[in-house]
C-alpha cells in the first residue's frame, strides 16, 4: 500500500510572532533562523510567541463555527438554518454523510490546525535555546508547559476530525516537507506525552497569576488527558485522571446553571478551559479575530444583533428539545422559544421571533445569545468566551469511566442533576449517561463526536445516511492531495 505524503509546511503557513499588541501580521514564508534567535531573547518576546499560538484556538469563533457546524448539526441537535437553503452550502454534503474531499472549509480547519502547531513547534524549539540570562528557568518551563498544551489541543482536534494525520513534532527543514499520515495509535500518544508533561509543571487555576487567566493550567491539561482518554476507551486511566481533578478540588459547579453562560461570569469557577475573546472596538469586520462570530451566527434572524440581524444558524431541533425531561431547568437556559421573552424587567427586555423559513423546529439557542447592553458595535466582534471544557462535563466523564470499570457512577452523574434539582435519572447504565450528556452540554459543540466515539453512528444517525466505518472521519481537502505528488 502506498504512502500518502502531504507538504505540511506549505500546508500551513509560517508562525506569526512578530506582534505589536493586537495587530498580527502573518509571514508566509519561513523566516531565517537568525529572525528566531533575535526575537527569542527575552521573556516578554516568549510570551508573545506563546500568546501567537493560543491565537489559531479563536479562528474557529470566526471561520464559520466549524466545531458547533460539525458537533451540533451534523450531531442532528441543531438545524443548518441559516439565510436559504444554499447558506453555507459546504455543509449539506456533510450533513448527509455524503463526504468528498472537495469540502474548502475542511481545508480551512487543516491549514489553520497546522499553523497553530507549526507555531507551537517554533516556540517550544526556541524557547528551550534561550539562556538564564534572556529567561528564568521557571518561566522557560512554564512557557514550553503551555506550547505542549496547545499543540496536543489541535492534534488532538485534528485526529478527532481525520482519523491519521501527518505527525509533525518540530519545525521542518526543506527536505522534511512531505511528511507521511502516522497511525492513529501514534498520534494518541504524541497527545498523552505532551498533555501528561505539561500537567505536571502548569500551575494549579487556584494559583494561577490574574493576568494568565484563560491561558493553560493544570487542570486543563488533565481534563484534556482524560477527554483523550476516553476518546480512546482507556476507561481505567480516564477514571484515575478523573478521580484526581475531583479529588483536587479546584472546581465547583455554579449553583445555577443559566449562570454558567452569561458573559459576566466568564472563567468562573466551573470553567476548566475557554478560549477568550474581546472586543477591540475598532468596528472592523474580523477583528483579526480578536472578538467571536458565534453570538451573530447563532442569534435568530429576525431579532436584531449588533445593529443587524442573527444568521440564525445551529438552530436547536425538536429532539433535542424532546430529550428534557418535564422540569429540567437547563432547557429554559439552552432554548429559546418562539415569543419568549428574556431579560424581563431589565433595559434589556426582548421577545424573540424565531419563525424563518430554514428555522424547521423554531427554536434558538439561548447559550451565545447576548442582551443587547453586552453586544459589540460591530457584529463580528463579540466578547463572549467560548466554553470548551467545563466540570460538569468532567464529572459526566467520570460517570462514563465507572461504568465501564465497575465503579460508582451514579455518584458523579446525581451531582450534574442535582444542580438543576432532578431526582435519580429515568435511565440507567450508559443510557443514563448519554442522556445526561446531551442535556447537560446541548448546543456546546459535542453530540457528533460523542454519538461516534460511543459507536452508535449507525444507531443514532443511520437514518441520515451515517455508515460506520466510512462517516466516522471526514476527508482530507483535495487542496491538501493535491500538494502531495504521490496523487
Amino acid at each position: 500500500m502506498k504512502k500518502l505524503y502531504f507538504y505540511t509546511l506549505a500546508l500551513t503557513a509560517m508562525l506569526s510572532i512578530m506582534t505589536t499588541g493586537c495587530k498580527k501580521e502573518f509571514l508566509e514564508v519561513e523566516p531565517p533562523t537568525q529572525v528566531m534567535q533575535d526575537f527569542f531573547t527575552s521573556e516578554e518576546n516568549a510570551k508573545l510567541a506563546i500568546t501567537g499560538c493560543y491565537d489559531v484556538m479563536g479562528w474557529d469563533g470566526n471561520h464559520n463555527t466549524i466545531p458547533f457546524f460539525f458537533g451540533d448539526i451534523i450531531g442532528r441537535d441543531g438545524w443548518k438554518g441559516g439565510d436559504i437553503g444554499s447558506d453555507q452550502d459546504w455543509m449539506d454534503d456533510l450533513i448527509n454523510f455524503n463526504y468528498t474531499p472537495d469540502n474548502y472549509m475542511l481545508n480551512i480547519a487543516w491549514k489553520n490546525y497546522y499553523i497553530a502547531i507549526n507555531r507551537c513547534n517554533t516556540a517550544i524549539e526556541n524557547i528551550s535555546k534561550m539562556t538564564p540570562d534572556m529567561i528564568s528557568d521557571g518561566a522557560k518551563a512554564n512557557l514550553i508547559a503551555q506550547a505542549r498544551f496547545v499543540r496536543a489541543y489541535f492534534y488532538f482536534q485534528l485526529t478527532k476530525t481525520w482519523g491519521r494525520v501527518p505527525l509533525v513534532d518540530h519545525v521542518l527543514s526543506p527536505s522534511e516537507y512531505q511528511q507521511p499520515l502516522a497511525d492513529q495509535s501514534e498520534i494518541w500518544s504524541f497527545i498523552e506525552q505532551d498533555l501528561i508533561a505539561a500537567s505536571q509543571v502548569l500551575p494549579s487555576v487556584t494559583v494561577q497569576n490574574p493576568e494568565d487567566i484563560g491561558r493553560a493550567t493544570k487542570g486543563a491539561a488533565l481534563a484534556f488527558l482524560a477527554k483523550a482518554y476516553i476518546f480512546q476507551k482507556k476507561w481505567g486511566d480516564a477514571k484515575t485522571i478523573t478521580d484526581q481533578i475531583i479529588a483536587e478540588n479546584d472546581y465547583s459547579l455554579l449553583p445555577n446553571y443559566e449562570d454558567v453562560f452569561k458573559m459576566e461570569n466568564e472563567n468562573n469557577p466551573e470553567i476548566v478551559f475557554s478560549i477568550q475573546f474581546k472586543e477591540t472596538g475598532n468596528g472592523d469586520y474580523g477583528d483579526e479575530n480578536e472578538g467571536t462570530m458565534l453570538c451573530v451566527y447563532m442569534e435568530t434572524r429576525n431579532h436584531p444583533f449588533a445593529g443587524i440581524g442573527g444568521w440564525g444558524f445551529n438552530c436547536p431541533t425538536q429532539a433535542l428539545v424532546d430529550e428534557y425531561e418535564p422540569g429540567d431547568p437547563r432547557m429554559e437556559a439552552t432554548i429559546i422559544h418562539n415569543g419568549e421573552t428574556l431579560w424581563e424587567g431589565t433595559p434589556d427586555e426582548s421577545t424573540f421571533n424565531t419563525m424563518f423559513a430554514t428555522n424547521i423546529d423554531h427554536y434558538s439557542n439561548q447559550k451565545y445569545c447576548l442582551p443587547a447592553s453586552q453586544q459589540p458595535a460591530d457584529f463580528s466582534d463579540a466578547s463572549k468566551n467560548w466554553i470548551v471544557i467545563r466540570y460538569a462535563e468532567v464529572l459526566l466523564w467520570n460517570a462514563e469511566a465507572a461504568f465501564h470499570t465497575g465503579g460508582d457512577w451514579q455518584t458523579p452523574l446525581q451531582q450534574v442533576r442535582d444542580r438543576a434539582g432532578l431526582g435519580p435519572s429515568p435511565y440507567e447504565g450508559l443510557e443514563a449517561i448519554y442522556h445526561e450528556r446531551r442535556v447537560e452540554l446541548a448546543m456546546e459543540g459535542h453530540r457528533f463526536w460523542d454519538i461516534v466515539r460511543q459507536g452508535r453512528g449507525e444507531e443514532v444517525l443511520g437514518q441520515y445516511g451515517f455508515v460506520e466505518g466510512i462517516n466516522n472521519y471526514f476527508p482530507i481537502s483535495q487542496d491538501q492531495l493535491d500538494l502531495s505528488d504521490i496523487w
